[in-house]
């Protein structure tokens, strides 16, 4: 499912008037969650689970072709933890 799939979903399951409503809706949603994220707080979505950060320290790893040593820079990533309904859902 892509984001024009999920917008059509979005709008059959809300009665949005428009698809253009739906996904204004849907681009919201995403920017609230990117925004929110990337100033450092995290966000509960009851039923869905936890939109937060973390910081991958710096590494050394290694290119698989010639065998050399690389330098990954340390860097901010988005992480999501499922809640138990989702976990649960998931593993039927």
């Amino acid at each position: 499912m892509n984001k024009a799939d999920v917008i059509e979903e979005f709008r059959h399951r809300t009665d949005a008037p428009s698809r253009a409503a739906a996904a204004r809706s849907v681009q919201a949603f995403i920017d609230i969650i990117v925004g929110t994220v990337a100033a450092g707080q995290e966000i509960r979505v009851g039923g869905l689970g936890v939109f937060d950060r973390d910081y991958r320290k710096a590494r050394e790893a290694r290119n698989p072709n010639t065998n050399e040593v690389v330098e990954v820079p340390g860097k901010w990533v988005m992480r999501f933890r499922p809640s138990t309904k989702v976990k649960t859902a998931v593993n039927k």
